[in-house]
């Protein structure tokens, strides 16, 4: 799930959620504004967060927005501007790296010449590797 909301504040620290996004809407993922960010969350491990954001917005009675953004990206109840908790993808989680997640094809070579310096070390990313691997043959079937 997408939300797209303003970078302008509407009040000190708060951004307006323009739109939401989720497959389960059945349509077609909108472009990113200008002007707007993106906060992404799993639709699946926060279903009530997804209905209440696709909710949002209620124009046909003039109500308040029920949500909003803060200045850390953070997703906030408009009525007592407590934190809204986001429950992450466990698979994904356990898929990133911390240290190895986000580097590029170079960056990565440049990681393994300055930490595979012993056998110790290189069992310790082979290991890492292999756990990657496994995933993602888990995830596409192809072991199937």
């Amino acid at each position: 799930m997408k939300v797209i909301y303003y970078d302008s504040e509407y009040e000190l620290g708060k951004h307006k959620i323009r739109k939401v996004w989720a497959e389960f809407m059945g349509i077609n993922e909108p472009d990113v504004p200008s002007g707007c960010s993106v906060l992404e969350l799993d639709e699946t491990y926060n279903r009530k967060l997804a209905q209440a954001l696709a909710t949002n917005s209620q124009e046909i009675d003039d109500l308040p927005d029920k949500l909003y953004v803060d200045n850390d990206g953070n997703l906030r109840k408009t009525e007592d501007d407590s934190v809204v908790t986001i429950n992450p993808n466990p698979q994904k989680e356990s898929y990133k790296l911390s240290q190895i997640y986000g580097l590029t094809h170079e960056q990565l070579d440049t990681y393994i010449d300055n930490n595979m310096t012993d056998l110790q070390s290189a069992r310790e990313i082979m290991r890492k590797a292999l756990h990657v691997i496994l995933w993602l043959v888990k995830q596409t079937k192809l072991d199937e």
